[in-house]
């Protein structure tokens, strides 16, 4: 099987992955402080809080992986391909 990619690329895409996912996490952190800033205390604000902080998780993970784990596999191919040209 030959691989083609260009190492430099990757590790390009690698930095974009992590800066994504650092985004979701400060679009997170800024979401929940508008929602406690907004002054609304009722019930339906507590179901929609329940909400938001669930799909907050699950965008949490999201972002750990775009931070670490795809940005390691770039990295991990970029050298094999860098070791192979050499």
């Amino acid at each position: 099987m030959t691989v083609v990619a260009d190492p430099s690329k990757l590790r390009e895409l690698a930095k974009k992955l992590k800066n994504a996912g650092q985004q979701i996490e400060q679009t997170q952190r800024q979401a929940m402080g508008a929602l406690q800033s907004s002054g609304w205390n009722d019930r339906e604000r507590q179901r929609f809080e329940a909400d938001l902080a669930r799909d907050l998780k699950t965008a949490a993970a999201i972002g750990r992986k775009l931070q670490n784990d795809y940005p390691k596999t770039l990295e991990r191919k970029a050298k094999a391909l860098d070791d192979f040209h050499k």
